[in-house]
């Protein structure tokens, strides 16, 4: 093709594009706030909270309403060059109707790109801020992570195991603590204490408790200590994860915690299922447009209003789609792969098929 033409076609892609994220973005931003409102007056706390709170939220809209937007552009541009006659040129010059919609195609690829970008950088911190802040700050829940555990036991590393009453990720201390330390099947040293608090120099110390030592067949020696080293130094975060919030978190902390969960053999399915839907998300910017031009040419261009009413539909359709295949995958009802790529596929074959009928393939 053509770099003029290409070019020519390629830049009329973004000024709808912008358009329909600003405009996408406010009208999510709206409802967020219209539902965050009753909570944000009741708590009494100041406008700055509020303020950071829109101000934290607005990179998650922004990776969110991407690909919606890159739908209205694609339809919004096919549709004005229809309506300039500029498509029929295109044709009688002899570009074929798909030649046409490449350079829709890449600038949709350079959209994915950006949403991925900033998935994986600023929106997850961001995010994750203004969800303290509405349940610190307006609700009132501290312990909203779940932080706080009782009954907590765990492996030390070799044939040590800690069981601790209390557990507090935040303040990281432990309550009525007990280790145990075996040399085969006997048990060699024991440890119990009121409290143990973590020093990321020396690890678990252990407070106000009795050393037990097992010597054979004698008797054992016993201690008491004000303050003690317990030898443990597995980190407070490696105990106990924060409850998860899928889009505060990155690929690369989503695999952290994966790995983290099959050492100790918990459940995973929600991490395994969440890293495929945040790899495959950005591909529903080239899907959308694809959609976008198959329904601009069978419709013929179609009105803007139309574009706009169909571009919020369709996202919302996407968005349902992607909630229960996530949710589907989290209850291990279909492979994680399925889950996540699943929409993508489905999507895409919409798109394949309308382009079909619309004869651009």
């Amino acid at each position: 093709m053509n770099r003029i033409f290409f070019r020519y076609i390629a830049s009329t892609f973004w000024a709808p594009f912008g358009f329909g994220l600003g405009v996408f973005c406010l009208l999510l931003l709206a409802g967020s706030l219209f539902d965050s409102l009753n909570f944000f007056i009741r708590s009494g706390a100041g406008a700055g909270v509020f303020f950071r709170y829109v101000f934290y939220q607005t990179p998650y809209f922004v990776v969110k309403m991407t690909p919606i937007a890159t739908l209205l552009a694609v339809l919004f541009s096919i549709g004005g060059l229809m309506s300039r006659g500029e498509w029929k040129a295109g044709l009688a010059g002899g570009w074929k109707p798909f030649d046409m919609v490449k350079p829709l195609l890449a600038c949709s690829l350079l959209a994915a790109a950006g949403q991925f970008l900033l998935q994986e950088t600023v929106a997850p911190g961001l995010y994750l801020r203004s969800t303290h802040l509405y349940f610190e700050k307006m609700r009132g829940k501290d312990d909203w992570q779940r932080l706080v555990k009782k009954n907590v036991s765990f492996s030390a590393g070799g044939d040590t195991f800690v069981s601790a009453g209390t557990f507090d990720g935040r303040k990281k201390t432990m309550g009525e603590v007990a280790l145990g330390s075996y040399e085969g099947n006997r048990l060699r040293l024991e440890l119990t204490a009121r409290s143990a608090r973590w020093d990321p120099a020396a690890g678990w110390i252990f407070s106000d408790g009795v050393e037990t030592l097992h010597r054979g067949g004698g008797a054992p020696r016993i201690k008491r200590f004000t303050e003690r080293r317990s030898g443990v130094m597995v980190p407070p975060g490696n105990l106990v994860l924060e409850r998860l919030v899928p889009d505060g978190v990155s690929i690369a902390e989503v695999r952290t915690r994966l790995r983290l969960l099959e050492s100790v053999g918990a459940p995973a399915s929600g991490e395994r299922t969440l890293l495929w839907v945040k790899l495959f998300a950005p591909l529903a910017n080239p899907v959308m447009a694809l959609i976008g031009a198959a329904l601009a040419m069978l419709m013929r261009g179609g009105n803007r209003l139309f574009s706009v009413g169909f571009a919020i539909g369709a996202g919302f359709v996407f968005w349902s789609t992607l909630i229960m295949g996530q949710a589907a995958g989290t209850a291990e009802l279909v492979s994680p792969l399925a889950a996540g790529l699943g929409p993508v596929l489905l999507f895409g074959g919409a798109a394949l098929w309308g382009l079909r009928r619309a004869r651009a393939v």
